[in-house]
């Protein structure tokens, strides 16, 4: 075990220095102590993503239930978020409470990290639009004791930076900067206290600026009406275009538009009429997205897009106990010794924190998401003409933001209103 007040063990600056460390140069000015400030990035190691498949199954759970909290409301999630920051906890757990987060996001904690490292690698080398961070905050204190194989983990595979602080009003304002900077400014403050008995904090924080490969013509929106499903009009401005991927089942109707570069994609899905935006989340689980997301052959698409701004924030503990993780969150039953240990008691989960913001336009796609866990003590081309379909978003829709090349959703939301 180690204090954090110390230097990092031998066996973390390797770890780190063998498989290198996202973003690990802080440009930041933080009362924190950057315990891997001076950790120089170095070859990385090979890993391998999970099948999309299980990251779809935890993208809907963590939608369905963040939408159940209030279903007339916009919802927008992150669920590449929540993994990181749900990955570096899991890496500090054991027993029972492993199980059930394992059980909850659908892989083993293994899987889970290396498919997270894996998604690093690849996405630094889009050179595109995402950008990933991670970080661990622990109490300055000799009452807090953490273990090295859990820093490796988040540190050497997810790249987290790692820094010893105290836990005060420095604090609140040092990781409200941390995540300021790596949102771009999207989401300028995260915190707003600091419970007493919290002995570390996980985070993660990724922005998304993404332009349209195709910008939509300005000189093409027009005012158009968007009605709720309690019938409520409101006024919009609505972008049209025509796209390439078109997808369609029994409930639902959509399309693709790609960002530049095509290393990602905003996905519109609109529920036939008569079927309501819970209706079809209810009705999809990993596979079935993936089947409703394989675009129908020799189709085009006229799409009618409103522009639209959204924030939205969230406590998850509610929506994760819902998905079977309750141990993590009591203080008798959790088991994060793996994590550590502190004389305030046995670690347990206090808070998962998840805010979230986007802006879409003609441009393009802004948005960011930040995640902060408490951890408490206590085919060829077709010559024939295509078939013509149209998706209007004139009502309630679902979108994701998903990574063209692996599918990974990196943004999933509802548009209930569009005000």
């Amino acid at each position: 075990m180690r204090r954090p007040r110390q230097l990092l063990a031998p066996v973390l600056l390797a770890c780190l220095l063998a498989l290198g460390l996202a973003g690990c140069q802080q440009a930041l000015s933080l009362t924190a102590t950057d315990l891997t400030a001076d950790v120089k990035p170095a070859s990385e190691a090979s890993v391998e993503m999970a099948d999309a498949t299980a990251t779809y199954d935890f993208a809907l759970d963590l939608l369905r239930e963040s939408t159940a909290e209030a279903p007339s409301e916009n919802t927008l999630v992150s669920p590449l978020s929540v993994l990181y920051a749900l990955a570096m906890a899991e890496n500090g757990a054991d027993g029972e409470t492993l199980t059930q987060m394992e059980q909850a996001t659908g892989m083993s904690v293994e899987e889970l990290t290396d498919t997270l490292q894996a998604y690093l690698q690849l996405s630094s080398s889009y050179d595109g639009p995402l950008s990933l961070a991670n970080s661990v905050w622990m109490r300055d204190s000799d009452g807090l004791s953490v273990e090295d194989a859990f820093l490796e983990a988040c540190g050497g595979k997810l790249g987290a930076q790692v820094f010893s602080a105290p836990f005060d009003d420095s604090t609140v304002a040092d990781v409200n900067a941390w995540i300021s900077e790596k949102t771009h400014e999207m989401i300028p403050e995260m915190l707003s206290q600091l419970p007493d008995q919290a002995q570390l904090l996980l985070a993660n924080a990724l922005a998304f600026e993404g332009a349209w490969e195709e910008p939509f013509d300005s000189a093409l929106v027009t005012p158009d009406t968007f009605t709720r499903e309690d019938g409520v009009e409101q006024d919009v401005d609505m972008m049209h275009s025509t796209e390439n991927s078109y997808f369609e089942n029994d409930l639902a109707a959509g399309f693709a538009k790609p960002y530049e570069d095509h290393d990602y994609r905003f996905v519109g899905l609109l529920p036939n009429k008569g079927v309501t935006v819970a209706e079809l989340l209810e009705s999809l689980d990993g596979e079935g997205l993936a089947e409703l997301l394989t675009p129908k052959e020799n189709t085009v698409v006229l799409v009618s897009l409103p522009t639209f701004t959204s924030s939205y924030d969230i406590e998850l503990s509610d929506a994760l106990r819902a998905l079977g993780v309750t141990d993590a969150f009591d203080a008798e039953a959790a088991d994060f010794s793996r994590m550590g240990s502190s004389d305030a008691g046995p670690l347990f989960i206090g808070s998962v924190l998840h805010k979230t913001f986007i802006d879409v336009d003609e441009e393009g796609t802004r948005a960011a998401a930040a995640t902060v866990t408490t951890m408490d003590g206590a085919a060829a081309p077709i010559e024939e003409e295509p078939e013509v379909k149209e998706v209007i978003l004139d009502r309630p829709f679902v979108y994701l933001i998903v990574d063209a090349h692996t599918m990974t959703p990196i943004f999933t939301g509802t548009l209930m209103s569009a005000e």
